[in-house]
């Protein structure tokens, strides 16, 4: 790593100076006690302040203006105008390669910022703030140059037209549901970087769902991993195993040439489904943070090769809220606004759960106005369904899904589907789909 040393700095002043380019993609990276001596931040800041009123680059002279302005009586104004001199007497030959500059600076700055956000957080974690923690040093982690400036709408037709329009069905990477009037719903499913959400009471079948989902994924030859915070990992895979094969749990349990059927039809599902792989991984309910996940990802990539297409959550509401000070609501929806994040970071699709309170079951079709406050958790998602269920249709082993929320289709409407409790396989029902007003 170079050192950021005083020659590089005065360089820096130089371009800042003189170059508008390096001090538009510089200026919201640096900030004036980076520079080791002091007259370097001084007209640092006087070159943003006069930028930020005029956007232009100043003169010496408005420099030393208003250096004079903001310094006080006591201030040398001399030591700036020698400085200026010497910033101006650099041979413009020794700054010439940018882009080097440029990088310098990004490494530096991250390291700065990096550093500054430790040294804050070692406050906040003796106050057990330790949502504070995390929020800073994801901050600093994100100090970078963004060179992408986003799509020109007109330039790009072409190619905007290729990749949105001019793809078949078979090349269009979705990610479907198992409900086949949901896919319909949302022209075939989420998109990579999209979110998922299942909202029910307790026991309504919010982990069951994502069980279903899991294994519809893995049938599509993705890679999956499988977050439970309330199972255990034998647990949610018995639960999988019964999925996948169409055994019933108790069967297994029991019957010795059961089981051997069991892993016969395992192995076939996946020599059909040879590019779906699982990663089944359970994190302690109530401490794990949405940086946990990310370090768990992190863990995943860099040892085990692995980056998965779909990350199933069970579920949302066991996740540590972070900083304490903010209100529960304000804390849900930060968390699956966190997640967007890891799915925007990880291309990938993520689908999770979230629980209304019991009186949710007091009511027939959970929609958001059931939500209430915890109607935030809601508001980032792309696709939010709910569960609904009568104590006559547990019993029938019948259950209906709410469209709740459809960011990217059609929304508002009910899907019936059966569960058989024998291997936990959730289908839709024959009925067609009804639409709620």
């Amino acid at each position: 790593m170079y050192k950021f040393t005083s020659n590089i700095q005065r360089g820096i002043i130089y371009l800042l100076k003189n170059n508008h380019d390096f001090f538009t993609q510089i200026s919201p990276l640096v900030k004036s006690e980076y520079f080791e001596y002091p007259t370097h931040g001084k007209i640092y800041d006087a070159i943003l302040a006069h930028y930020d009123e005029y956007l232009t680059l100043p003169t010496d002279d408005f420099i030393i203006e208003d250096i004079r302005k903001g310094g006080g009586s006591n201030i040398k104004i001399s030591e700036y105008e020698e400085e200026l001199e010497d910033i101006n007497a650099i041979d413009p030959d020794s700054v010439q390669n940018k882009e080097f500059i440029l990088d310098l600076v990004e490494d530096f700055a991250k390291k700065e910022a990096l550093t500054g956000a430790i040294k804050t957080s070692v406050v906040d974690l003796k106050r057990g703030n330790y949502g504070a923690v995390e929020s800073n040093i994801r901050e600093a982690l994100t100090v970078s140059r963004q060179l992408d400036v986003g799509q020109n709408y007109f330039s790009d037709v072409s190619e905007r037209f290729k990749r949105l329009y001019e793809i078949s069905e078979s090349d269009r990477d979705t990610f479907m549901t198992m409900i086949n009037t949901l896919n319909q719903a949302t022209e075939g499913g989420l998109q990579r970087k999209e979110i998922g959400m299942v909202v029910a009471p307790p026991g309504v079948g919010k982990s069951l769902y994502l069980a279903n989902q899991c294994v519809q994924s893995l049938m599509e030859n993705r890679k999956v991993l499988y977050i439970t915070l309330e199972m255990s990992e034998d647990r949610v895979a018995q639960r999988i195993d019964s999925i996948a094969s169409l055994v019933p749990q108790r069967k297994m349990k029991t019957d010795p040439a059961t089981l051997v059927r069991v892993k016969e039809r395992l192995t076939k599902f996946k020599t059909k489904f040879s590019g779906g792989e699982l990663v089944i991984k359970e994190l302690p309910s109530g401490s794990t943070s949405v940086h946990g996940i990310r370090a768990l990802l992190g863990i995943l990539r860099n040892h085990e090769k692995f980056e998965p297409d779909l990350i199933l959550i069970d579920y949302i509401g066991l996740l540590n809220l972070g900083d304490r000070s903010m209100a529960k609501y304000e804390a849900m929806e930060q968390i699956v606004a966190d997640l967007r994040g890891i799915a925007q970071e990880n291309n990938c699709v993520i689908w999770t759960a979230t629980q209304t309170n019991r009186q949710g079951r007091n009511v027939r079709l959970i929609t958001d106005s059931e939500l209430g406050d915890s109607y935030g958790q809601v508001r980032p998602v792309d696709l939010a369904v709910s569960l609904n269920q009568t104590r006559e249709e547990y019993e029938d082993g019948k259950m209906r899904l709410y469209a709740m929320k459809v960011r990217n289709g059609r929304a508002f409407f009910t899907v019936p589907l059966s569960i058989n409790y024998s291997t936990l396989r959730i289908e839709e029902g024959e009925e067609d789909a009804e639409e709620t007003l």
